[in-house]
């Protein structure tokens, strides 16, 4: 008999994340806090396998089996478009004021903070990445690190 996996930190924290994302206006929360992990995936400029894995999973499983894989490829091509058109910056700086306007900064940073972690851990790009998110939003920089302190768990 195989040994029983170990639930990764999205699966670890999916009940209480889901929770905060079940707000009014929660479409625009939950693509709010997809393009946040998608941002964090790209910091260095291009995201990884396993980022890109834990993006998807998050969105799996924060969407309770909702939002499908074809969807999830179409929510992350409007999201590359945002941030090809824009400008990353600009799309931090509007991720986060949107955030903000909702009242679930630490919800979206949660997410991209998940997506950091998933492969060697939060480099210095992506510390950036959710440190202009958090300030956009209103966050202080010591409550972006307890937040990624959390998806470390």
């Amino acid at each position: 008999m195989a040994a029983p996996t170990k639930p990764s930190s999205i699966e670890k924290h999916a009940d209480a994340v889901r929770k905060e994302l079940s707000v009014p206006k929660q479409a625009e929360l939950f693509t709010a806090a997809v393009e946040a992990g998608y941002l964090a995936a790209l910091a260095d400029g291009a995201e990884d396998a396993g980022e890109r894995a834990a993006l998807v999973k998050a969105i799996e499983v924060l969407s309770t089996g909702l939002v499908l894989e074809w969807e999830t490829e179409e929510l992350l091509a409007q999201c590359w478009a945002r941030i090809s058109g824009e400008g990353a910056d600009a799309r931090m700086a509007a991720v986060g004021a949107t955030l903000k306007e909702l009242g679930y900064a630490e919800a979206g940073l949660f997410v991209a903070a998940l997506v950091a972690v998933a492969t060697n851990g939060i480099d210095a790009h992506e510390a950036a990445v959710l440190e202009k998110i958090g300030a956009a939003a209103g966050v202080a920089k010591s409550q972006v690190g307890a937040i990624v302190k959390r998806a470390r768990a």
